[in-house]
């Protein structure tokens, strides 16, 4: 599996402060200014970290392959997984009120660590996983810099050893560590009492990511990327957020892995797009009916014996059939595709069936002097001229009459007034 390329964009924020008041100025404004204590509880660059993982499982969702699936806290803050067993682990970070990723940045080496104990424990395999931090903005970086850069294994050992010299890490002495703070000390520790081979393993699959400072508008290109349109991106961006979170933590909530299969998720934004766009057809997708399908339908479905017991002719159950295969497979490919929502189909049969009794009633009373078989017929040619529409659109010629038709099969309408007797 190649490494996988990331753009790192972004600007560095400069903050200025202006002194230049005169001191009476200073005291006035001072005296102006009531100061608040913040609450131990608000820690608003905790909460992006934790927000900024819904963000980034949206993303992954948007730029993933069809086969992978997107967890949320499973084995890393988010992860990439596919059938094969290949996964990404992304260790998500904001930048907002410090550098994560500096030389002596104690969530970079607890990172690393942490990697080090999953690959050691069998939680994640080295040759199977590509580790990754995401850093919401770009930051000065140098150790971590190196490692993302490191494109061989020999390239991994050697950086890792610049990285002790830099730090300071001793190589003789019954200290090594003697240099490093008491907060860096039990990840580093770790890190170089583990099998050099997994350290250098970790390194050469890691890439450093950065974001540009805003995650939320760095969705917009990946949106682009699905298809959405430019006057539906604000709201396809918020809908995802939504559903996404929505989605995790009704998984959390049981108790169970928050992992999200990137194709469910394709299909649900592109029937919210679809619900939100301006076409008013519904496009089939349908292939025409091979000979040996039409026959074996023939010979046995209860839609075709239902025609039968009014008197169709062969050529009316030959069209009935076509309609009904042709309009299951664009059930079946419309809701593959994400076109059409899969509770509207439900939606659509209830239509159908309220229709049915309507012009049945109509045909009972209307023809009541009719033979059975007539009205019969009647009402299958009254239903198979109504055209109704599935959210909104207008659907192929061949729908209404072969959803008709599925309904028929399963006897939830018939057309003789007493086909359930006959049949």
């Amino acid at each position: 599996m190649n490494r996988i390329d990331v753009s790192k964009r972004g600007e560095s924020l400069s903050f200025f402060l202006m002194c230049s008041e005169k001191p009476m100025q200073a005291t006035a404004k001072k005296m102006r200014r009531k100061k608040t204590k913040r609450s131990p509880a608000q820690a608003p660059g905790q909460y992006l970290g934790y927000s900024l993982q819904t963000t980034r499982l949206l993303a992954r969702l948007l730029d993933a392959l069809l086969e992978h699936t997107i967890s949320l806290e499973v084995f890393e803050d988010v992860g990439a997984e596919k059938e094969d067993g290949t996964r990404i682990a992304e260790q998500v970070k904001s930048a907002l009120f410090s550098n994560p990723v500096s030389d002596r940045a104690e969530g970079l080496w607890k990172t690393f660590a942490n990697w080090i104990d999953a690959v050691t424990a069998g939680v994640l395999e080295l040759d199977k996983t590509y580790f990754e931090i995401y850093v919401s903005e770009e930051v000065p970086t140098g150790i971590a810099k190196q490692f993302s850069d490191a494109a061989t294994l020999e390239k991994a050992v050697e950086v890792f050893q610049e990285a002790k010299e830099i730090l300071g890490i001793s190589q003789k002495g019954s200290e090594p560590l003697c240099a490093i703070s008491d907060t860096l000390r039990p990840f580093l520790a770790k890190i170089l009492e583990a099998d050099e081979s997994v350290v250098s393993g970790i390194i050469f699959r890691f890439k450093l990511v950065f974001g540009s400072g805003s995650p939320v508008s760095d969705l917009a290109p990946l949106m682009k990327r699905a298809l959405v349109p430019d006057d539906m991106l604000d709201d396809a961006i918020k809908y995802a957020l939504g559903w996404v979170k929505v989605k995790t933590d009704k998984l959390l909530e049981k108790g169970l892995p928050a992992n999200i299969l990137v194709g469910e998720f394709r299909n649900d934004l592109k029937s919210f797009e679809r619900a939100h766009d301006n076409r008013t057809i519904l496009t089939s997708y349908a292939q025409e009916p091979s000979q040996l399908e039409i026959e074996k339908d023939l010979k046995v479905r209860q839609y075709v014996r239902q025609l039968e017991i009014i008197g169709a002719s062969y050529g009316e159950k030959i069209m009935a059939v076509k309609d009904y295969l042709l309009s299951s497979a664009d059930r079946t490919i419309w809701s593959a595709k994400g076109l059409v929502y899969r509770t509207s189909f439900d939606k659509f049969e209830s239509k159908l069936i309220r229709t049915w009794e309507n012009l049945k009633q109509k045909t009972e009373i209307a023809l009541k002097d009719m033979s059975a078989v007539e009205r019969g017929r009647y009402l299958y040619a009254d239903c198979g001229n109504q055209e109704l529409q599935l959210e909104g659109l207008e659907v192929p010629p061949h729908f209404t009459p072969g959803s008709f038709h599925a309904l028929a099969d399963d006897l939830k309408v018939g057309w003789h007034p007493e086909y359930e007797k006959n049949l």
